[in-house]
């Protein structure tokens, strides 16, 4: 099995997931089955939430190939 075709089957699941997510998210606020939020209710949220992202993928890189120590 090559890795296209490993990576084929999770893709595919992810696409479909987040399809379906966002139909019924979009279903939902067509519908008014969310709240309405106050204006910057998020405000900065979406920096802070990448940050933290962006460090963890850092530091993730740095350790991928740390050799054993014996």
């Amino acid at each position: 099995m090559t890795l296209a075709e490993r990576l084929a089957r999770p893709a595919t699941a992810g696409l479909v997931w987040l399809a379906t997510f966002s139909a019924l998210y979009t279903a939902g606020d067509v519908i008014g089955a969310w709240p309405e939020l106050p204006e910057g209710a998020f405000l900065n949220l979406d920096l802070v939430v990448g940050l933290l992202a962006g460090i963890v993928v850092l530091f993730r890189l740095a350790l991928w190939n740390r050799p054993a120590e014996n």
